[in-house]
């Protein structure tokens, strides 16, 4: 009996240490760093292999509209600055207003449906930061409707975000807002705002943490936001298109527009705007203990 429970012992040790041994193999993963040294200075000979940089941008204005700043050398990692001009990627809504963008996009598939993905980043809005009460999007992530079934061919308007941050300029600033979008008819259902809007001050550093999962399930999906360490109201609803949005080759739903960051406006005119971006890091389990997503210090100027 006593060798028995002793092998017994020996099993449930072995195990014990390979569970342990699994879980300390999974903290210790290294993020996926979106490192911007690329984008400092894009060669159009020589895309990105990370990043897409906005596919109508002119790609003779892409060292002018995407450049690492000078006076961040202090800092461990590339600061990348983005500006927009009037006139920049510019395209026609079916509203008849004109938008403006200068964004770079995720090219790796970060974030999948009902899969959880944790990141960070942190930005800095530059002045003049004009244009009061103008939609300004510094951050997207979208299931574009399909081909065949966005309008003027099918019944389905553009698509929205399934997950956006604006920065919305305001009269003492900017303004921080969370939205989300999911809805199972695409000419139904409107983006909610499950942050803000809060003050953001122009020219200070602001640190965002996502956890997301999106589902095409209502009730499936998990969004938790912070911004400087405060937290918004959580989101379960469902996010994407259901019915109408993206799928691969074997019909599988997806998300096609990965993370972007950048600037997405109504177009202003005679209007330059300017933001710097720094940190980004991607996680496909919970990164609680990292450095990289449990460090608050932000980068100073």
């Amino acid at each position: 009996m006593n060798a028995r429970l002793s092998r017994i012992a020996c099993v449930f040790f072995s195990l014990s240490f390979m569970v342990a041994g699994s879980a300390t193999a999974q903290e210790a993963a290294p993020p996926l760093s979106g490192d911007l040294a690329e984008v400092c200075a894009p060669d159009p000979q020589h895309p990105p292999s990370l990043w897409k940089i906005s596919k109508k941008l002119d790609q003779g204005a892409w060292r002018s509209r995407l450049s690492c700043d000078a006076g961040a050398a202090s800092s461990s990692e590339p600061v990348l600055r983005l500006a927009v001009h009037p006139g920049d990627a510019v395209e026609r809504e079916s509203d008849e207003k004109s938008t403006e963008r200068v964004e770079i996009q995720m090219r790796k598939e970060v974030i999948k449906f009902d899969e959880p993905t944790w990141y960070r980043f942190r930005f800095r809005l530059e002045r003049p930061w004009q244009g009061i009460g103008n939609r300004t999007v510094i951050h997207q992530v979208k299931q574009n409707i399909q081909a065949g079934d966005e309008k003027p061919q099918g019944a389905c308007p553009a698509a929205n975000p399934l997950f956006k941050v604006e920065a919305r300029p305001s009269a003492t600033g900017a303004d921080f807002l969370v939205k989300v979008r999911g809805t199972t008819d695409c000419n139904l259902g409107e983006s909610r705002i499950i942050c803000g809007p809060w003050h953001l001050d122009l020219e200070h550093w602001n640190d965002v943490k996502v956890m997301i999962k999106p589902s095409l399930k209502e009730g499936a999906s998990q969004v938790e936001v912070w911004l400087n360490g405060r937290g918004c109201d959580p989101y379960t609803g469902l996010l994407g298109y259901p019915d109408h949005g993206a799928r691969d080759s074997s019909g599988r739903p997806f998300i096609d527009v990965q993370p972007r960051f950048g600037i997405y406006r109504d177009a202003l005119p005679d209007n330059v705007q300017s933001i710097d971006f720094t940190g980004i890091r991607f996680w496909s389990a919970n990164p609680a203990g990292d450095p990289s997503w449990s460090e608050n210090p932000l980068p100073m100027r």
